[in-house]
């Protein structure tokens, strides 16, 4: 297990310290499930975009990317390009760090 330095307000920091950690432990528990849970939320937003861009021009990212995009001389082209990266960008993000969540055993 790791240490790290943590400021907590002096009611906390005053505690036994038996009581201060398992409030703290608590707490980081709870906040890693509240995390766990916007995150697959976020995914699925994610994963809805995508299929949204992915309908609309019949291919997906990369191919959009590299074989449409150049074609397509249009702002909206390119204003769905830049939402399509972010929205991909956004979505490998955050499987990683659900990823690395789940590997600490949080689900």
């Amino acid at each position: 297990m790791s240490q790290i330095i943590l400021d907590v307000p002096d009611a906390i920091a005053g505690l036994p310290e038996p009581e201060r950690t398992r409030l703290i432990r608590g707490g980081l528990f709870e906040a890693t499930r509240t995390r766990v849970r916007q995150l697959k939320k976020e995914i699925a937003e994610s994963k809805d975009h995508l299929q949204e861009f992915e309908r609309r021009y019949g291919v997906v990212f990369v191919q959009f990317e590299d074989e449409l995009l150049p074609s397509l001389d249009t702002l909206q082209a390119h204003e769905d390009y830049n939402d399509w990266f972010f929205w991909q960008h956004l979505l490998a993000e955050n499987e990683r760090l659900l990823s690395e969540l789940h590997r600490a055993g949080f689900s």
